[in-house]
This record gives structure tokens, C-alpha cells and sequence, in this order.
């Protein structure tokens, strides 16, 4: 049985980057799901990565996860 590989992708205001690098994840050999964890960004990055999971497959969003360090 073959793992299941998930890529996630912390983002914080990255409107201008969100959506190409999220595609080109998605095409990557053996990337079966891209997670953008939006960080409660206020440019947009949210609605934009929503977008993009109509195009790239098995695109999921967590809106509003925050790390502090």
C-alpha cells in the first residue's frame, strides 16, 4: 500500500506567491494533498489559497493557525 504524502504550507501576507507555489507543489511526483496553514494573513492569502484548491487537487486550507515562538 502506498503512503499518503501531505505537504503543508505555512503563510503568512504571501497573496503575490500563494498560488504558484501551491500549484507547483501539487505537481510534485508523489504530493498527494497541499495544506496551507494561514496564519491570519490580511493581504488576501486566504481567499487566495482557497482559489487555487479548485485548480490544484486535494488542496485543503486551516485559516487562522498561529504559532508564536
Amino acid at each position: 500500500m502506498r503512503r499518503r504524502l501531505s505537504v503543508i504550507v505555512p503563510a503568512l501576507n504571501e497573496a503575490p506567491r500563494i498560488q504558484t507555489h501551491a500549484s507547483r507543489l501539487a505537481r510534485l511526483p508523489g504530493v498527494d494533498q497541499v495544506i496551507v496553514a494561514d496564519g491570519g494573513s490580511t493581504d488576501g492569502t486566504a481567499d487566495l489559497a482557497r482559489t487555487a484548491g479548485e485548480d490544484v487537487a486535494g488542496t485543503r486550507l486551516a485559516v487562522g493557525l498561529r504559532t508564536w515562538f
